[in-house]
């Protein structure tokens, strides 16, 4: 059976389950459409075909669309598997091509719609374009049971399903020692990008003040510290900044750190936080989005209000011993919920369940 994965942008968590994607060997052929400015973050030995592109803007997308189009053309795939909001230029493209009758899967990778104030015209706006092109595909899989549940409040489009995402097993060899010269410390870190999204700027903001009361909490950012304009950013105290760190040496961090922090204004899933769990470190999440389906409070780590000060309180009465008993915990609910063999297992009953024939969503 042949995918053929059409990809707007692969960075990030797209770019995680698409190499998580490739990885399925069952029968299954595997081709990417990607930009070439991401062909870095996929796997070797994956197949690509790939783009010009300088990021969102409105050349790129031309770019996009023209080689989604060229691509559907030159390639006879089984199934069709659409990636991120954008990609959905690239499924209307392929029901106007001589391929519409074929199946197709989309993936919002996290639905644009809650980027954005419910009231907003942004909101409506984004409600209508993504509620009713998702119709287009045969199935769309909704990465989190948050998804889920917005999709099916705002009547979107479509035969909605749930695939809860994943993350591959950790490194055997990860070290857990990285802060061995501080012990008494409470050693908390933040993976990701510095934007909004992300919401360092509330962590930075809620730590600065929580570390003035409380000297033994230290902080560990892993991401780029720079402004887009290339100024450094200000870092409270007590907070060290390591850059970015590759796959090789990320699982050393989250088994050194006591817990991880997760500010996300919104958030599609939240990869993180399977990420620390499958080596089992808790997580402090904000109340966005997928992140609180994530957690089991007390048990897994901690969910805060975001907006007031439920995260300064949580790092002034964080206590070390209660985050170490949580471990086997988190690492329990790796294995139970977010190991790739039940993601394979998933995606696989929905590749045969649409087989090769007969496609074709409705708007």
């Amino acid at each position: 059976m042949k995918i053929l994965h059409i990809c707007e942008t692969a960075t990030g968590g797209v770019a995680s389950y698409l190499n998580m994607l490739g990885g399925i060997e069952d029968g299954v052929e595997n081709v990417f459409l990607v930009p070439s400015c991401h062909a870095d973050a996929m796997a070797p030995g994956l197949r690509l075909r790939l783009f010009p592109s300088t990021g969102r803007n409105p050349r790129s997308l031309f770019s996009f669309l023209r080689a989604a189009q060229q691509t559907i053309r030159d390639e006879t795939p089984d199934i069709f598997f659409f990636h991120s909001t954008f990609a959905l230029l690239g499924l209307g493209a392929m029901r106007l091509s001589a391929a519409r009758r074929k199946k197709a899967i989309y993936c919002p990778h996290g639905w644009a719609y809650a980027r954005y104030p419910a009231a907003s015209s942004k909101a409506r706006l984004v409600k209508s374009i993504e509620g009713r092109l998702c119709g287009l595909a045969d199935v769309v899989i909704n990465i989190s049971q948050s998804d889920l549940t917005l999709a099916q409040r705002l009547e979107y489009r479509g035969d909605q399903r749930l695939v809860e995402n994943a993350v591959i097993e950790r490194r055997a060899s990860a070290r857990d020692d990285l802060f061995a010269s501080e012990p008494e410390a409470l050693h908390l870190l933040f993976v990701g990008r510095h934007d909004q999204q992300k919401g360092l700027d509330l962590l930075f903001e809620a730590f600065g003040e929580a570390s003035q009361q409380r000297t033994n909490l230290r902080l560990h950012v892993l991401g780029k510290t720079v402004r887009r304009d290339g100024t450094p950013i200000p870092l409270p105290q007590n907070t060290f900044a390591a850059g970015w760190i590759g796959p090789a040496e990320i699982d050393d961090w989250y088994s050194s750190a006591d817990a991880i922090v997760v500010p996300s204004r919104w958030e599609g899933f939240g990869l993180v936080v399977p990420e620390a769990f499958r080596n089992g470190t808790p997580a402090l999440v904000s109340d966005r989005g997928a992140l609180p389906d994530l957690i089991r409070e007390g048990v897994t780590g901690h969910v805060f209000a975001l907006g007031d000060e439920s995260l300064l309180h949580r790092l002034r009465e964080l206590d070390r011993s209660d985050l170490r008993a949580m471990r086997p915990a988190c690492r329990a609910t790796y294995d139970a919920r977010f190991s790739v063999t039940r993601f394979v297992r998933e995606i696989l009953n929905i590749y045969r369940s649409l087989g090769s024939v007969g496609g074709g969503g409705r708007l």
